[in-house]
């Protein structure tokens, strides 16, 4: 399984990234377990307050991520 990360604001400059490709030998994966591998990955980002969407939809933890999924992590923002 291949997924698309995105990270924006405040998650980009801790990742120096905007975008990444992430392999799984698994089939799918949970959001909640995709947020340990990035934390593992990037640790700056624990101590940060961001929401997770896949494919464009605000996901809880509990959400299923599949094969070409795009997975958005976003800093905190207000409307207006």
């Amino acid at each position: 399984m291949t997924i698309t990360l995105k990270y924006f604001g405040l998650l980009a400059d801790i990742t120096q990234l905007k975008e990444e490709q992430f392999a799984f030998e698994e089939e799918t994966i949970s959001v909640s377990a995709l947020k340990s591998k990035i934390e593992s990955s990037y640790q700056s980002i624990q101590n940060t307050n961001y929401t997770i969407a896949v494919n464009q939809a605000i996901s809880s933890l509990q959400t299923t991520i599949k094969d070409q999924d795009i997975i958005a992590f976003l800093p905190p923002f207000a409307g207006g």
